[in-house]
């Protein structure tokens, strides 16, 4: 789940494994994961997040155990979603910077 945190006083936007709840801390360490019908094609679209390893498996089990699941890396999926939203990566970082909502959480 992406959702909003308070660390050290500030709102810090993470991630959170919709098995366990936990924040997935490093990319590296994530999945994002959809539903797929039997032709491979999304069944609502929705996206779900996974620590690797440890959860994704029993998240799967948990809906169900028998629908099909495509699972992408999820330190890719901001590449994804950078080019499908028209992204100017250097100005987001400069405004990102200058914004008092938006904080980093380390």
């Amino acid at each position: 789940m992406l959702k909003v945190v308070v660390i050290k006083d500030q709102h810090c936007p993470v991630i959170t494994c919709d098995f366990c709840g936990e924040v997935i801390e490093d990319a590296e360490g994530g999945n994002y994961e959809w539903e797929v019908d039997e032709q491979g094609r999304p069944v609502t679209g929705e996206i779900f997040f996974t620590h690797k390893g440890r959860c994704f498996l029993a998240f799967e089990e948990d809906r169900g155990g028998s629908s099909c699941w495509y699972t992408g890396e999820l330190e890719v999926l901001f590449v994804y979603l950078i080019h499908n939203l028209k992204v100017d990566l250097e100005a987001a970082k400069r405004r990102a910077d200058l914004l008092d909502g938006f904080r980093r959480a380390r």
